[in-house]
């Protein structure tokens, strides 16, 4: 067997608010004032109680980012991704459940995975006997990224598990991550080989469970919320601007920018169409550009112990002296002194 599956490599502007509850409950149990963390982003709790409800990646990366800072559990991933389950996605996961096999409910997650706005890409990569699903990150996940892939992990296995009704065996599973010092406690989690200081994040297990019937399994149930799911994504279109659509396309790690010519065909527009379909709305890729670059190395100043080289290449600038004057044109400071003004606080 031969299959290669891919979500796309965008992340979707607008999402649920179904996998930010699940860590905003455990801060909750811990003491932790969720409400001043929400309000500082536009939001409060009665904002949590609408399945309806849709919020911006940027609020809940923030939210979630916030939320992680103040816990002080480093296996935090691994706690979190433990709670998730079919009960807490909505209707996202029900028309995935009443797929005919699991190879149809991965096709069908990764075809609405925009309803979740995950900041990775999956992929499902088969060959023979060994199926790979791997978690590839969009973007620069900073000092949170050990606990975003635990918990998608931990709860992407669960998920299956539940789907399946019984405990898939895995064949191993990898982190692209250096080794942690609780990492005792993956062990009993996933029960199979554990790599860290992988190229890739990634979970592999026998081929032959893509092609089992699914316990839950109705022609009927999957029609009503897969219309359901994807009259929602419609919805989310129509919310979007083209803008938020580049600014989500261009979202960088450790990779060059898109061109403004490549950006217009991952967004399936011509060029000219791209160019003024942004000059209505007031920006250019230009502008676009610049304003990413310019947040990308304010974070990484003032949340990274990171180099100028370092920080210069990782916003596009392969030489140093060139990055000085970009940051210096945006903000009106060097980079030293926005870090040594962040320090002083």
């Amino acid at each position: 067997m031969r299959i290669s599956l891919k979500s796309k490599p965008v992340i979707a502007p607008y999402r649920s608010t179904h996998n930010l509850r699940v860590i905003i409950q455990w801060a909750e149990e811990h003491g932790i004032d969720t409400a001043s963390i929400l309000s500082s982003e536009g939001l409060e709790k009665a904002d949590f109680d609408n399945p309806d409800r849709l919020i911006t990646f940027e609020q809940q990366f923030e939210i979630s980012q916030k939320l992680f800072d103040l816990i002080s559990c480093p296996a935090l991933g691994l706690r979190i991704g433990e709670r998730i389950n079919i009960g807490q996605l909505g209707k996202w996961i029900m028309a995935i459940n009443s797929c005919a096999t699991t190879l149809d409910a991965f096709k069908m997650a990764f075809e609405l995975a925009d309803l979740l706005s995950f900041p990775f890409q999956f992929i499902l990569d088969v060959q023979d006997d060994i199926a790979k699903f791997s978690f590839i990150d969009l973007i620069d996940l900073g000092r949170s990224s050990r606990f975003r892939y635990e918990m998608h992990m931990v709860g992407g296995y669960n998920i299956c598990c539940e789907i399946m009704r019984e405990r898939v065996q895995l064949i191993e599973i990898r982190f692209a991550y250096s080794k942690p010092e609780y990492a005792e406690e993956y062990k009993p989690i996933f029960n199979c080989p554990i790599l860290f200081d992988a190229e890739e994040t990634q979970m592999r297990f026998d081929s032959s469970y893509l092609t089992r019937p699914l316990p839950c399994a109705n022609t009927l149930t999957k029609k009503i919320y897969e219309k359901d799911c994807r009259q929602t994504l419609e919805q989310l279109i129509m919310l979007t601007t083209t803008t938020e659509l580049a600014k989500s396309a261009l979202q960088f790690k450790d990779k060059e920018l898109l061109t403004r010519s490549q950006l217009a065909r991952c967004l399936n527009m011509s060029d000219q169409t791209l160019k003024r379909r942004l000059a209505a709305e007031g920006v250019s890729y230009k502008s676009l550009v610049k304003d990413i670059r310019q947040k990308k190395a304010c974070d990484l100043l003032q949340s990274t112990e990171l180099t100028m080289e370092e920080i210069a290449n990782k916003v596009g600038y392969r030489d140093v002296a060139n990055f000085y004057r970009a940051f210096k044109s945006w903000t009106g400071l060097t980079p030293r002194s926005c870090r040594g003004k962040n320090e002083k606080r």
